[in-house]
């Protein structure tokens, strides 16, 4: 029996250094920091995040601070620090990447997640989170004034783009072969994973409306986890230089993804019109821009509340198993005007953040699931195993009946207390993601104004109009309205000269 003591605390204390977020799920970890964010200080906010993300360095939570440290100090304008915090992330994602699928350390970790919880493998971040990081690197080079490494970020975001599918689809079929050996030893991993009958479980109801929702959401994304914002930023560089040709074929898959956006079929009908090339008969009657969208103009991207997060519920198989659910926040601030010389342009969307994530959070879910159930049945197969060899031995050495009894009951006492800890301690959900994100990206465009004065309106400036000057010496700009919530608007200018 001590021996068995001693090897549960060592397996515990293994588990425990695993991943910082196999006890503690990341939703509850991050609570204190959203909610310092909701009241307003950004600054605050970051400063937990940076001591979180110092507390995770080289470890398996590590780049899930850091995706929330640079996205705060792009918000705060410390642009500089935000691409050295982004630069981080992307190391991180090709060690994680490079690292071969069945390695050593791997192996061992996927092991883990039987023994812990998927928190136990490294956060890879979503493909949301790959494209995103991209995004607003190539905005954080705007802001710190770098012009040429913008060109140059974008001109990466069209080949990252499709790096991200091609890994993905690796990923998804390397899992795949993994989890067919997890479901040839356990059939009734196979069956619960793939039946529905749980979901008729009253105790399930919540998440059963809760997988509605998610389906209904993930068809507002695009495919192929693409983001119209990369597609505009890409589009906006090859426009900048007049190469219309190139910008044809940007413009043109922005159209595919929004093809009922009036946005996207106007700059697209823009992009045919100045290059020469027939306008298809559907766009026929869009209107090209009435400015020159090269030099001298305005585009304003308006991100506004916050993205899709996951929470942790419990959900009955009738075994009971920790499960993260998708929580889309409310839209506070969903529109934005802008006036400029009297005239007013309203913000269109741009990228459904949530739809993005919602579609590739459907398409991870068997999987992941599949992983979820075999862990929750390893763990009770092993207290059901290590009862009955308790019984068993102590059978063998007690002599009398009633010192028999008294000492099962004893140590039967302490083997369940020991595994029914161990299996509440672990029943934790990954919830992680990155919080920072807007829910939408909407955008709107205008020539640039002769006093260079822009007038912002609508919820997020609480009813007083919010004035913003562009510095001389832009030939044009880029102002990004971040309102990740009421309480949170910042109006930066990034200058395109």
């Amino acid at each position: 029996m001590r021996m068995l003591r001693t090897n549960f605390l060592f397996g515990l204390m293994v588990l425990l250094v695993a991943g910082c977020s196999t006890v503690v799920n990341s939703a509850r970890q991050k609570q204190p920091m959203v909610e310092c964010l909701v009241a307003g200080n950004a600054p605050g906010t970051l400063a937990i995040a940076r001591k979180k993300h110092q507390s995770t360095a080289n470890q398996g939570d590590e780049l899930v601070w850091l995706l929330e440290c640079g996205s705060l100090n792009f918000q705060l304008g410390n642009y500089a620090e935000a691409l050295d915090d982004f630069r981080r992330c992307e190391e991180l994602i090709e060690e994680y990447d490079e690292r071969a699928l069945v390695s050593v350390r791997d192996t061992g970790s996927e092991f883990l997640t039987l023994l812990a919880n998927q928190n136990a493998l490294p956060y890879r971040g979503w493909c949301r989170d790959r494209v995103a990081l991209g995004f607003y690197k190539a905005l954080a080079y705007l802001g710190n004034g770098d012009e040429a490494a913008f060109r140059a970020q974008v001109k990466r975001l069209r080949g990252e783009h499709q790096k991200i599918q091609e890994d993905y689809h690796k990923f998804f079929e390397e899992e795949e072969k993994q989890l067919e050996s997890v479901r040839s030893d356990n059939a009734e991993v196979l069956e619960k994973a793939s039946s529905t009958e749980y979901l008729e479980d009253e105790r399930n109801a919540a998440y059963a409306a809760n997988l509605q929702e998610v389906a209904a959401v993930a068809h507002r994304g695009y495919g192929n986890f693409l983001n119209p914002a990369s597609l505009f930023l890409s589009g906006l560089a090859l426009l900048r230089d007049e190469t219309w040709d190139n910008a044809c074929i940007e413009f043109e898959h922005l159209y595919q993804a929004l093809p009922t956006s009036q946005t996207a079929r106007q700059y697209y009908a823009t992009a045919l019109q100045k290059s020469g090339r027939t306008v298809p008969p559907e766009l026929a009657d869009v209107p090209a821009f009435p400015f020159p969208l090269g030099r001298d103009c305005v585009f304003v991207l308006y991100a506004h509340d916050l993205t899709a997060s996951f929470e942790q519920v419990n959900v009955y198989f009738p075994l009971m198993i920790a499960w993260p659910i998708c929580v889309f926040h409310p839209a506070l601030l969903p529109n934005l005007s802008v006036v400029a010389e009297g005239k007013e342009y309203t913000a269109q969307t741009l990228s459904d953040m949530d739809g993005i994530l919602a579609q590739e959070f459907s398409m991870r879910m068997p999987g992941r699931l599949t992983r979820t159930l075999a862990g929750a049945l390893l763990k009770e197969t092993g207290y059901i195993a290590t009862v009955g060899a308790v019984r068993h031995n102590d059978k063998r050495k007690t002599s009398t009946s009633r010192r028999r009894t008294s000492a099962t009951s004893a140590l039967t006492g302490s083997a369940t207390l020991a595994w029914k800890t161990y299996q509440l301690i672990f029943n934790t959900a990954d919830t992680r993601c990155w919080n920072f994100l807007p829910k939408e990206i909407k955008l709107t465009q205008l020539p640039m104004p002769s006093d260079r004065l822009v007038t912002f309106c609508g919820e997020l400036t609480g009813g007083s109009p919010q004035e913003v000057n562009i510095p001389e010496g832009c030939g044009s700009a880029l102002i990004y309205v971040n309102a990740l919530t009421p309480a949170n608007v910042s109006y930066q200018v990034l200058p395109l000269k």
